[in-house]
């Protein structure tokens, strides 16, 4: 039986007790998950379902296929949960249903298969099953990122504030183009907002009329997720260039072109989020492996230094480079996000040495980096966990001081979100 120290054990107590700003997440609303809600459609919608996948020769960690096909029964949630039972993703996501559900404990059987197929498709019938998870889970304030159409911003519950993804405009060189979601700002934006796009300073028109909207609900950010589909590091901008290939065809547009065109759209979204001063959340890490380095990012955060970054999930697997980052360039912000459901050890870790790199307070923050309430709920323990653990090992080892120590951790679960964000509680200079 594992022996928790006093220390360990006054932090846990201190951290379950404080809100929470999540600065990433994509919770869709229930009816975009697909109904009747069941245990496997459950995994599906979870990062469980990336434990699943078999090799197919694609490079971002996403695949395109699983070994299992995810049927609506006992016997498949059984053998999923045998499959994946010793990974992060799944030991949080069943803390977070043992706790939602009401199950015995977080152990995944035949009993647990019953209650929750009753529970999900009960709560799926119920309009206020996100706002109520998310009182449960003290949380203030989202950054959300819906995914599926970038720009959209009416989410799920009022707390949600929309981050505009750039992937789906990186894309725009072309309508039939698509981003590894299958997006296209012009497919998505230009006939709803009666637009032509006909050319490049078009499409930048079209960019800055759906990001106007998002601002016009309260955006704060811009989101980049370019690091699946592309090297981070980012090229000079070159309009003549990319005006050029605008309207080449998926089929006949070139590697090298797709990103010459890239890089140009990138300093626009650079631009704007100068313009109005706008943070820029940037995944790093466990993407294209070969790409995702943060520090590949180096030039581009040189090139802007009046922008906020915030580099995504703690670079993993580079999460000493996001420190080192961090100390040198006081324009970037270290995020947390999906590292403690990801790796706990990691994130551990990670946060221990961040707090000594990162030259102030508030520049470290989390988020869950979920589509489904339940995982989302999960997340939260775990970066409570993380959170704690971090600190009661900082604690014991001399380093910090009671006080420090919580005010390390309301700065992490808060402070950080709000200083960087402007929303929540912690208001202030990013």
């Amino acid at each position: 039986m594992q022996v928790i120290s006093a220390t360990r054990e006054r932090m846990s107590q201190i951290v379950a007790g404080l809100d929470v700003i999540d600065t990433h997440d994509h919770l869709r609303f229930v009816g975009d998950l697909g109904l009747p809600m069941t245990v496997t459609a459950l995994f599906r919608n979870t990062y469980v379902a990336r434990c699943l996948r078999v090799a197919d020769g694609s490079a971002n960690g996403i695949g395109t296929r699983s070994e299992l096909v995810l049927g609506d029964d006992l016997e498949t949630a059984l053998e999923v949960a045998r499959k994946v039972r010793l990974t992060s993703y799944f030991r949080w996501l069943m803390r977070g249903l043992a706790e939602l559900y009401d199950l015995p404990g977080p152990t995944f059987d035949a009993a647990a298969y019953e209650r929750l197929s009753v529970g999900l498709t009960q709560n799926y019938q119920d309009a206020s099953w996100i706002p109520s998870v998310l009182d449960r889970a003290r949380i203030q304030a989202v950054i959300w990122d819906p995914f599926w159409k970038p720009g959209t911003w009416d989410g799920p519950d009022p707390r949600l504030i929309p981050s505009f993804r750039i992937t789906s405009s990186v894309a725009a060189f072309h309508p039939d183009a698509s981003d590894y979601e299958g997006c296209n700002l012009i497919r998505d934006w230009a006939d709803a907002l009666q637009i032509s796009v006909n050319g490049l300073g078009d499409l930048e028109s079209l960019i800055e009329r759906v990001l106007g909207l998002n601002l016009d609900a309260g955006a704060r950010s811009i989101k980049s997720a370019v690091a699946y589909e592309r090297p981070l590091r980012v090229g000079p901008p070159r309009r003549q260039q990319a005006a050029a290939l605008f309207g080449k065809s998926p089929q006949r547009i070139t590697e090298d072109e797709r990103l010459v065109f890239g890089d140009y759209v990138i300093h626009v979204f650079m631009d704007l989020a100068r313009q109005h001063n706008l943070v820029v959340q940037v995944h790093t890490g466990l993407a294209r492996l070969a790409d995702s380095n943060p520090m590949e990012m180096l030039p581009l955060i040189e090139a802007y230094p009046e922008v906020t970054f915030d580099l995504f999930h703690g670079g993993y697997p580079w999460i000493h480079e996001v420190g080192a980052i961090a100390q040198n360039y006081p324009n970037v912000r270290l995020n947390l996000a999906w590292l403690p459901q990801l790796s706990t050890e990691a994130a551990v870790v990670a946060l221990k040495e961040w707090l000594q790199v990162t030259p102030q307070q508030d520049r470290i923050s989390w988020g869950a980096d979920c589509w489904t309430v339940e995982e989302m709920y999960g997340a939260q323990l775990a970066a409570r966990y993380v959170v704690g653990r971090a600190l009661a090992e900082l604690l014991d080892e001399g380093y910090l001081d009671p006080e420090g120590a919580v005010i390390a951790a309301k700065s992490v679960l808060s402070g950080a979100g709000g200083a960087i964000y402007g929303v929540g509680t912690g208001l202030g200079a990013g």
